[in-house]
């Protein structure tokens, strides 16, 4: 079977299995840096998805066991409120990590349209020629 012909810097070969037309492995196929970039993209928010899932079951059951007297009040109560912080945390953590994924984005745009104005006239594309 054909293996990704990519080599590490320690001289070791990328043991990923590729199709016979393919030399590269999904990791190392420069053809797909921005699908990766994508993907990467998406993978925190998922990750809080998760999460929030999980907390939604916690606090569910949490709900049924006061219901049913399993479980304090007051306890239930301290309980619910540190799921909350938890939730406030992941919450920022997920503004954040948008922020800083625009804010590339962005100086990525800024480099693309100064690169663009330095090859234009100058620099002014409103000269005519």
């Amino acid at each position: 079977m054909p293996r990704c012909s990519h080599t590490y810097a320690d001289s070791s070969q990328c043991r990923r299995i590729v199709s016979a037309e393919q030399q590269l492995c999904y990791s190392h196929d420069p053809s797909r840096a921005s699908e990766r970039k994508r993907n990467a993209g998406r993978g925190g928010r998922a990750k809080a998805s998760g999460e929030l899932g999980r907390v939604k079951a916690r606090l569910h059951t949490l709900a049924d066991m006061v219901e049913k007297g399993q479980m304090d009040r007051a306890d239930a109560a301290v309980i619910s409120q540190i799921w909350g912080c938890y939730l406030r945390a992941v919450s920022v953590e997920l503004r954040v990590r948008e922020a800083t994924e625009l804010l590339e984005r962005l100086e990525a745009l800024e480099e693309s349209l100064q690169a663009n104005a330095a090859q234009t006239h100058g620099g002014n594309r409103w000269l005519g020629a």
